[in-house]
Parts: C-alpha cells; structure tokens; sequence
C-alpha cells in the first residue's frame, strides 16, 4: 500500500525543487564565478569558433566569454536533468493511479508540458530571468525522456520475471 504513494511524494518534493530553483535570481544561480578559477585561455582556444543561435541571441564564447558559454551548457543540461526525473515521476503517479498505459503515457507528457510552461512563466516573475519557449521544448524533451526511460525499465523488468 505505501509502494503505491512513493512516486506522488517524490513527485511533489521534486516539483517543490524546480519551484525553488525557479524562484533564484540569476545571479543566485550563476556558477561563473566558479567557473573563473579554471584556465580560461584553454577553453577559448577550444570554443572560440562554435557559435549558435539560441532564443534569438548568439551564444559564443566571444559573446558569452568562456564562462558564460560554458555555465550556458552547464545550465541547459540541468534543465534536461531535472525535468528527465520530474518526467519519469510523472509517469510514475500516473502509473500508480491510471492502469492504462497509453492514458498514462499522455497525462505525463501533458503534465510535464504544463509544468515547464509554468516554469518558465514563474521564471518571468523573478527578477534577472529570461522565460524562453526554447527552454519550455528543452524541459518537455528532458520530461520526455524520463517517460521513455521509466517505460524501457519496466518493460524490461517486466522480460525479467
């Protein structure tokens, strides 16, 4: 009977997780400063020719600085990170609750959409924050894969047994 409540808490203490990093300044967030003590010129000999457009500003290590570059993929990959888990809890209630998988799978997807619209409007409250469409596609993307992954892992428990 407890098995049946450990997604919905987690779910909710990792929903409460992205809800306080959300409510972080930038500067709260930023890890540039800890990037600094590393040798810079090594970096920028490496990065100085990748350049792209993300949210409709050029990100380079010429526009960014090599710090900034390399806290931009740094932060990109958390939200792919945290929202990989938030996507796999997702499915996770879904599951305990809903015994139909493909009504599972869609309420997830949903949810975790929903969640990271919310994010990134939540982001537009806080001061120094940019809410971007891309990082809303980012975070579902992230979400998605942790349903994928919660799914392979319990089709492939389920081969087990």
């Amino acid at each position: 009977m407890i098995q049946k409540y450990i997604f919905p808490i987690l779910f909710v203490l990792w929903a409460m997780l992205i809800f306080f990093f959300s409510s972080q300044t930038y500067e709260e967030q930023s890890i540039t400063p800890f990037l600094a003590q590393f040798n810079t010129p090594y970096w920028y000999d490496r990065l100085e020719g990748i350049s792209f457009m993300y949210g409709g500003v050029e990100v380079s290590a010429h526009t960014a600085g090599v710090n900034g570059f390399l806290e931009f993929f740094i932060r990109k990959g958390a939200h792919l990170f945290i929202f990989f888990v938030f996507g796999l809890l997702t499915l996770g209630v879904w599951r305990s609750f809903v015994k139909n998988a493909v009504l599972a799978f869609a309420g997830a997807l949903v949810c975790v959409l929903l969640y990271a619209g919310a994010d990134e409007l939540h982001q537009m409250l806080t001061g120094g924050r940019t809410p971007l469409l891309q990082d809303v596609v980012l975070d579902t993307f992230g979400g998605l894969l942790g349903i994928f992954c919660f799914l392979m892992f319990n089709r492939w428990r389920e081969r087990r047994t």
